[in-house]
C-alpha cells in the first residue's frame, strides 16, 4: 500500500511539473541542464556550411521548448546546434530546419541591429559571469544580417551595443546553416585562474539558444522558458562548460569615416 502511495505522489508530481510547463510559469530548474563546449585546434572558416570534420564531433543541443505561439508540446521547426572553441573564439553552429527550404524564409529587415520579430531569427545568449540577470545576445537571420544587444534583468535592453563578431549563413533545401565566431575579447569575464590549487570550480557561463520561425510565429527555446519571459531570462539558463579562456584583453576598433 505504502508502495502504490508513493508511485501515485510521484506520478502527481511529474504530471503536475509538466502541466505548469504546458499551462503556466514554471520556476527554473535546481539543477539546469550543462552543454559541453569541444575545443579545436581545426582552422575553422566562418562560411556558413559546418564542413569542418570538428563541427561533426561536437555535441548536439536540440531539445527546444516552444514559447510561441502556444506554450509547450510538439513545435514545428527542429534546431540544431553545436559549440567549439578555440585560443581565440566561441564558434556557434546551427541548423535551422524548414521543409520548404529557401522558400519558407521570411526576412523583411536587412539591416543590422534588425527589428526584432520581422525575420526568422537564430541567436545565442551568453552569461559569461554567471549573473544569471545580465546576457549579451548575438542574433542573425537566414541572410547572415547581424543583431546584438545587452540585457540587464530581463527587462532593460542596450540595442546601442555593438560589438566584434562573425556570422555566415548559408540555405538547403530543407533549412539554413548559420555560423558565428564570436571573439572572446569581444565578451566580458571573470580572469581564468591560473594556480590549479585556486581554481575553484571549472568555468560556467550561462547560455540560451532561441530561434523564430516568423512564417508561423513560432518561437522555441533552450533550455525551457515560461511565456512570460523572454530568451533572456537567464535565471533558466543552462550552464556552458568546458571552456578554457584566454586572459581577458582590450576589445578597441577603429572606424573611418568622412564628413561632407
Amino acid at each position: 500500500m505504502k508502495k502504490l502511495h508513493y508511485l501515485l505522489v510521484i506520478s502527481l508530481l511529474t504530471f503536475g511539473s509538466s502541466y505548469a510547463q504546458e499551462t503556466g510559469n514554471f520556476p527554473p530548474p535546481d539543477n539546469p541542464p550543462v552543454i559541453e563546449a569541444t575545443q579545436t585546434t581545426d582552422n575553422i572558416s566562418i562560411d556558413g556550411e559546418l564542413n569542418e570534420v570538428a563541427w561533426q564531433k561536437a555535441s548536439v543541443t536540440q531539445d527546444f521548448f516552444r514559447m510561441e505561439p502556444r506554450q509547450g508540446g510538439e513545435y514545428r521547426y527542429l534546431t540544431q546546434v553545436r559549440l567549439l572553441f578555440d585560443d581565440k573564439n566561441l564558434y556557434v553552429g546551427a541548423f535551422c530546419y524548414d521543409s520548404l527550404g529557401k522558400a519558407g524564409r521570411r526576412v523583411q529587415d536587412l539591416r543590422r541591429d534588425f527589428e526584432y520579430g520581422e525575420n526568422d531569427i537564430f541567436g545565442v545568449q551568453l552569461d559569461p559571469q554567471n549573473l544569471k540577470q545580465y546576457c549579451v545576445s548575438f542574433q542573425t537571420t537566414p541572410y547572415g544580417n547581424q543583431r546584438d544587444l545587452q540585457s540587464f534583468n530581463d527587462t532593460n535592453r542596450d540595442n546601442d551595443w555593438n560589438a566584434l563578431w562573425s556570422v555566415r549563413t548559408h540555405p538547403t533545401d530543407s533549412g539554413y546553416f548559420a555560423e558565428f565566431a564570436i571573439p572572446f575579447k569581444s565578451i566580458r569575464y571573470e580572469r581564468p585562474a591560473t594556480d590549479d590549487s585556486a581554481a575553484g570550480d571549472p568555468v560556467a557561463w550561462g547560455i540560451t539558444f532561441y530561434r523564430l520561425a516568423r512564417r508561423d510565429y513560432e518561437q522555441t527555446i533552450f533550455p525551457a522558458i515560461p511565456q512570460s519571459f523572454s530568451p533572456y531570462r537567464m535565471t533558466y539558463a543552462a550552464q556552458l562548460k568546458g571552456l578554457e579562456l584566454p586572459e581577458p584583453s582590450a576589445n578597441i576598433r577603429v572606424e573611418p569615416y568622412a564628413l561632407y
